[in-house]
């Protein structure tokens, strides 16, 4: 691979990598109650952890929790250092599936990370769309409850997901 192909692919997975924590910080901040949320902040929880966590609240998630634990661990880092990176020397690693050995940003922001953030996403809100505890609030105290919010919200998680489909 050309080094104008990997800054190419290093640029559209970055993005990938990004919009896909972003989804689920914001999904987290639209489904899960604002009480809970400053109680989380006020106790400078991770925000991996509070979307983790805050997402059991709302929807039956628990064939899904370690999971999505291990690939919020994954992801959360990512996406902090896509927008707070730090300029230090690192050792270069292999570029996965190249093994070529090249800065790590390379690997972190590969085709396969993009692919993982965005199959992540994806499952998430599948899931949440399937899954809604009957009763659980979302947010604002004229808020849908999560039944409703997956009702409602379907359409455009399938839309989502035919449009991923159709590009692989």
């Amino acid at each position: 691979m050309e080094s104008s192909s990997l800054n190419e692919e290093f640029d559209a997975a970055l993005v990938a990598v990004a919009a896909s924590a972003h989804t689920l910080d914001a999904f987290y901040g639209s489904v899960v109650p604002a009480t809970r949320r400053a109680a989380w902040r006020a106790n400078r929880t991770k925000r991996r952890t509070a979307i983790h966590e805050g997402l059991k609240l709302v929807f039956a998630t628990g064939p899904r929790n370690a999971a999505w634990g291990d690939e919020f661990k994954w992801l959360f880092p990512l996406r902090d250092a896509s927008v707070h990176h730090e300029e230090k020397p690192r050792e270069t690693v292999p570029h996965p599936p190249l093994g070529t050995h090249t800065g790590p940003e390379y690997a972190d922001y590969s085709t396969e990370s993009a692919d993982r953030a965005v199959r992540l996403m994806l499952d998430v809100l599948r899931w949440c769309v399937d899954n809604p505890r009957a009763k659980a609030p979302t947010t604002g105290p004229q808020a849908p409850t999560a039944n409703e919010w997956a009702r409602d919200n379907e359409p455009a998680v399938a839309v989502l997901e035919n449009r991923w489909a159709s590009s692989a």
